[in-house]
């Protein structure tokens, strides 16, 4: 490495793939937290330094290829949220490295503070002195405001002119002093077309300057956030309630808040108005929303109430639109920060308030390693930061009930909607006699049908969920009753009408319908169930003259077009929805009257504890979309088992009759949230290699308190030809996590570790 001191040492380096934390050599005294780049095998990786290694390899070690970072650029108690988030997941700090800085986000080292470059401490060896000055940075990044800046004008981004603070020649044209002099007036640096509009001057005069040296331009990134005209803030009088839950909530201390009001209450309005006390103080605001598209409208009413103060991340965004707002982030440009799961390892420093809206929300947890709770690590995070949580929903999980109930959080209560708005009427239409009537299953029974028809005539718009995309659920074979099956995946394939295709919906593969059954050669091959593609034709058959609208993850791949489509809806240009789960929460139609649920029991088919609390939470909060203006909104739930507590509690919007009803049932068998768990996860070529793997595992564990199930085949036991084997560990959180410290997993092993598992399919 080019500059390197003689001074090298054996240094811990982990790397963002599965692989154990490797030894290399690197200068002494470099910090931990910063990343490198190193040598592995044949290939460069990037990788996160972690100290001094205590006892190093014998082996011979390779020195670092590069150190990207003059320090860590995360803030210091970001950092903190990483070490517990590893420890607590039983994964590498590495591993979450890439969900709070970009990897292509690398400092320049050409950056200078007094009159010093980064470089010149790097090439001399004084890291202590580079630790000193990324304190100070953290506390004032205006101390390095060239710190991140691109030195290659290339790619998106804004282009600032800087002086160089090379003396001026003798002789200059006229021109080229308006600049310079425009330049010195603004402080030494500008964004180039408010600086060739300034000295008023084309920018072939910049281009001189540069060639001599006087000036030099960057690109500077930190402006690309999704910039949105700010529209009128909407004035609102909070009532007695959302006083009362605004007044509760204590700024400047940790302490956790469970917002629960009916839908439609104004949550978004306390959330409002505690972030613009906590703004007002001086203090930054992190928003954790469940899905993209709740982030439009929402952003909308924020740059109403904060213009210029926002920025926003998800998956949405293009590189440079990620890269872009966090260096605003990482330079204190944006007072709140509205995102999705990966928002809550965002670098924002100060937070005086962090929002978890609908918190109940299966979103915040990845399933894809690192496998982290966004919901839970922002409640440590406000913990670290010192400031007030508010967890925000109409139906909470009931994780987070038990410990309003049992006083660890802090209740809050909206029972009304406002002033002259009404929670909509709900009723049931009992499928079994829609079938008798009919002599056959029925899309639409008779009163849906009925209520379709009376909402098209008055103008106002319906919605119609089923939470199941593509035109049929599978094809089988009468002759013989097989199924079309994944040749990958242990699941039948989906029909897909409008693209002719049998599809995976878990590892991609598709391929036309045949025309005759592979496993008996009959030509007898039929589509059994209805997607939302289905409902969507029927629908167009029926009501011909509708403005009808699908939106599920079939129609909204294109980047922009489930924005598109919320904002039609909204502004009514839309007579009939139809879609799955992303349309139940968070959206509000000022038209939309009629809510029909087209299989209301269709989540509690499902082998799995939660199945009652997800289908509840579902039929209310899609309930609740139905009017929310000043228009009376009406409910339908199709269903084939109406006595079911999960649909008679959605019918009467109790949530507290459903908590009373589910939880005895969670204490008897022993699941969360009166006990945590820890799902251990084998994957192999074969079904007796990874139960193998989890029965060798199992063998060693030696913490009391637990109680072990498994090992036991997964509800879908293969996936991507690879078989799947469950190890499911009952008890406390400690003893959990002790598990983990005793018995770390081999990062490339057969097995993986899901700590407070919410999906086990």
């Amino acid at each position: 490495m080019s500059g390197t001191p003689p001074s090298l040492v054996p240094t811990r380096v982990q790397l963002n793939r599965p692989l154990p934390p490797l030894t290399y050599l690197a200068p002494e005294d470099l910090p931990a937290g910063v990343r490198v780049r190193v040598k592995l095998r044949n290939s460069l990786a990037f990788g996160l330094a972690m100290g001094p290694d205590p006892s190093p390899p014998a082996a011979k070690l390779r020195p670092l290829e590069l150190v990207l970072d003059p320090f860590p650029l995360l803030p210091p108690k970001l950092r903190e949220l990483h070490t517990f988030a590893a420890r607590y997941y039983g994964c590498l700090e590495a591993n979450l490295l890439p969900l709070s800085l970009p990897q292509a986000l690398l400092p320049n080292w050409e950056a200078d503070e007094d009159g010093q470059r980064l470089s010149f401490h790097r090439d001399r060896g004084a890291w202590g002195v580079l630790a000193d000055l990324g304190e100070a940075w953290h506390r004032d990044p205006a101390l390095l405001p060239t710190l991140l800046h691109r030195a290659l004008r290339r790619g998106a981004g804004f282009t600032e002119v800087r002086l160089t603070g090379a003396p001026h020649p003798p002789r200059v044209t006229p021109a080229q002093a308006k600049l310079l002099l425009a330049l010195e007036e603004a402080g030494g640096s500008l964004m180039e077309p408010e600086l060739l509009e300034a000295a008023g001057v084309g920018a072939s005069v910049l281009n001189t300057l540069e060639k001599r040296g006087l000036v030099t331009r960057m690109k500077r990134v930190d402006l690309l956030a999704q910039r949105r005209e700010a529209g009128t803030d909407r004035t609102v009088v909070l009532n007695d309630e959302q006083q009362t839950a605004l007044d509760a909530v204590a700024l400047g201390a940790f302490g956790v808040h469970l917002l629960q009001g009916v839908t439609g209450s104004g949550k978004t309005e306390v959330y409002l108005a505690l972030a613009e006390r906590v703004l007002a103080a001086g203090r930054r605001v992190l928003w954790l929303v469940p899905e993209i598209g709740l982030t439009g409208s929402l952003l909308d009413r924020l740059e109403a109430r904060f213009p210029g103060r926002v920025a926003v991340g998800h998956a949405g965004l293009n590189a440079g639109e990620k890269h872009g707002d966090v260096v605003r982030l990482l330079f204190n440009g944006a007072d709140l920060f509205v995102g999705v799961r990966n928002a809550v390892l965002a670098p924002l420093r100060d937070i005086g308030l962090i929002v978890v809206d609908e918190e109940q929300e299966g979103s915040y947890k990845s399933e894809e390693h690192p496998r982290v709770n966004a919901r839970d690590l922002a409640i440590k995070r406000a913990q670290l930061e010192d400031c007030p949580i508010v967890l925000g929903s109409a139906t909470p999980s009931l994780e987070s009930w038990q410990a309003a109930q049992t006083g660890r959080y802090h209740l809050l209560r909206l029972t009304q909607r406002p002033a002259g708005i009404t929670l909509p009427t709900v009723e049931i239409v009992d499928l079994r006699d829609a079938y008798r009537q009919a002599r056959r299953k029925v899309i639409f029974a008779p009163p849906l049908l009925k209520a379709l028809t009376e909402t098209l005539a008055r103008g106002e718009q319906s919605l119609l969920l089923l939470n199941r995309r593509g035109y049929e659920n599978f094809w089988m074979c009468r002759a013989c009753g097989k199924n079309l099956g994944c040749p990958h995946c242990a699941i039948s394939l989906t029909y897909h009408r409008g693209d002719f295709r049998l599809r995976c919906h878990l590892c991609g593969h598709e391929t036309v319908p045949p025309e005759a059954c592979p496993d008996c050669g009959a030509e007898h091959l039929r589509g059994v169930g209805e997607g939302t593609e289905q409902v969507e034709e029927h629908l167009r058959q029926l009501f011909p003259a509708a403005r009808i609208l699908r939106l599920d993850r079939d129609t909204t791949r294109r980047r922009g077009s489930l924005e598109a489509g919320l904002l039609a809806a909204e502004a009514g240009h839309v007579d009939i929805l139809v879609g799955t789960q992303m349309l139940a929460k968070g959206h509000t139609f000022p038209r939309l009257t009629l809510v029909g649920v087209i299989n209301a029991d269709q989540g509690l088919k499902v082998a799995d504890f939660r199945a009652s609390e997800r289908t509840f939470q579902l039929l209310t909060q899609v309930a609740g979309r139905a009017g929310r203006a000043d228009l009376q909104g009406r409910v339908i739930l199709q269903t084939y088992s109406p006595d079911h507590p999960a649909i008679s509690f959605a019918l009467a919007q109790d949530f507290e009759g459903f908590a009373a009803s589910e939880l005895p049932f969670r204490q008897g068998l022993g699941y969360p949230p009166f006990t945590a768990l820890s799902l251990y996860r084998a994957e192999a070529d074969t079904p007796q290699e990874a139960r193998g793997a989890l029965e060798a595992f199992r063998q060693r564990l030696s913490v009391p308190g637990l109680r072990i199930l498994g090992p036991l085949e997964a509800p879908v036991p293969r996936i991507k030809d690879r078989w799947r084997m469950h190890l499911l560990l009952k008890g406390s959180r400690g003893a959990l996590g002790e598990v983990l410290a005793r018995h770390p997993l081999e990062p490339a092993g057969l097995i993986h570790v899901d700590r407070d598992p919410l999906q086990f399919g």
